[in-house]
């Protein structure tokens, strides 16, 4: 119970007009209502119209078989469970989604409760939340959208809590960098696990300072299997809800001298070269780091122009059930789009937003969200597409088109090279 500041006693209960209550009840942006239990009787408290609902949110709330057809079929449930918590008395709220007269979706609230006074009264309103959906939304796709720039950045990343030094999100590359679990549920590693206790007195002193200036410097970590490595590291302050994060972007340096592009790229060929056929290649490729912490499939489509087809073959869980060299129609491939918008390549981030017909044919119905696409001419034609894919949708976003080339480049050349014998 709250007390006066003044006296030291409980405030008492102001009487409200009957005139002040009757304006409220008119007024109040929600269609009010109460039922009497025992009859099962319903009547309204004022005349709040929910737009574009109209007189229908009343027959709404009295005719069980309108209601179904208004409500989206698995929301039924819930109005189920909230007309019988009318009955029963108890307090309920909900919230469902109805077609509107202009085949558009709304949200609306259900809340109601016992009238303690007078038991025999059931008391509640039908509010429109449309409003608060969207800014939930936002909410979620602003949380989505801060996650994914840690997840597509290629180096390694860590947000971890600047109280408790526990780990709360790494990257792909930070998890395969430090051998942190994929999935941190429950208790989080803490930053000790993978750095070395000598590193406790110069994080004491960096630490007090992040919020004024981030810092940069060299320090000495270890997986959590506790292999040391060496790396430059910069810690940010990252403001995060009433609290703050620290971001710890590491950069290994490695000790001897690192493979040349022109190395790498002759060692990639090798390999290739020695795959006895296409679908063997793709699962070298997925069997590359570089690849495999991103992609879950590998796909080539063999552009035959003059027959108006695409011949694809693909390697990779998602695509198990994929005979190779499946034949899909040219028009509304991704090589068409390729062709006609002359793109050097083109990133699909979500298959559900597409309106492309090989995405809805042959990506969503495998379970593959999102994909990266590299196209390869001969003389000037169009002759093979080769796709990354993943089942997780922005997997590409704000990459580098150019990032896969060291690792696409020799596949294509061994392609070339297997269709010519």
């Amino acid at each position: 119970m709250t007390r006066d500041t003044n006296t030291g006693t409980a405030p008492s209960n102001h009487a409200i007009p009957m005139q002040d209550l009757r304006s409220f009840v008119d007024d109040f942006p929600a269609l009010l209502w109460r039922i009497e239990i025992a009859r099962s009787r319903i009547e309204f408290l004022n005349d709040y119209s929910l737009h574009p609902l109209g007189d229908s949110a009343r027959l709404f709330l009295k005719n069980i078989s309108f209601r179904k057809q208004m409500l989206l079929p698995e929301d039924v449930h819930l109005l189920d469970a909230f007309f019988e918590a009318v009955r029963e008395g108890r307090t309920m709220a909900t919230v469902f989604r109805v077609h509107t007269p202009a085949d558009g979706i709304m949200w609306l609230k259900l809340t109601g409760a016992v009238n303690s006074s007078d038991p025999r009264y059931y008391y509640g309103y039908l509010l429109d939340v449309d409003d608060t959906v969207d800014v939930i939304r936002d909410i979620q796709k602003t949380d989505a959208e801060s996650r994914l720039r840690i997840d597509n950045v290629p180096t390694p990343v860590i947000l971890m809590n600047h109280q408790s030094l526990r780990i709360k999100q790494a990257n792909a590359a930070a998890r395969e960098l430090f051998a942190l679990p994929r999935a941190m549920n429950g208790l989080l590693p803490h930053f000790t696990e993978i750095s070395p206790k000598t590193n406790d007195e110069i994080m004491e002193s960096i630490l007090p300072d992040l919020p004024n200036r981030p810092w940069n410097g060299t320090l000495d970590l270890c997986s959590t299997q506790g292999e040391p490595l060496k790396a430059n590291v910069e810690l940010q302050w990252v403001p995060w809800k009433q609290s703050a994060l620290i971001r710890i972007s590491a950069l290994p340096i490695y000790i001897g001298k690192k493979e040349t592009a022109n190395t790498q790229s002759e060692n990639t060929q090798a390999i290739f070269n020695e795959a006895t056929n296409i679908s063997d290649m793709l699962r070298r490729v997925l069997e590359l780091s570089e690849i495999g912490k991103r992609c879950n499939a590998v796909m080539l489509s063999d552009i035959q122009t003059r027959r108006k087809t695409v011949v694809v073959t693909g390697v990779g869980a998602p695509l198990a059930d994929m005979t190779p060299g499946e034949k899909f129609s040219y028009k509304g491939t991704i090589a068409e789009d390729i062709a006609r918008f002359k793109i050097d390549h083109l990133v699909v981030d979500d298959t559900l937003d597409s309106i492309k017909p090989i995405d809805w044919a042959l990506f969503i119905p495998r379970g593959i969200r999102s994909y990266y696409a590299k196209p390869y001419y001969e003389k000037n034609i169009l002759r093979t597409v080769l796709i990354l894919c993943s089942t997780e949708p922005n997997r590409f976003v704000d990459f580098d088109a150019k990032a896969f080339d060291s690792i696409l480049t020799p596949l294509n050349d061994a392609i070339a090279a297997k269709r010519k014998k």
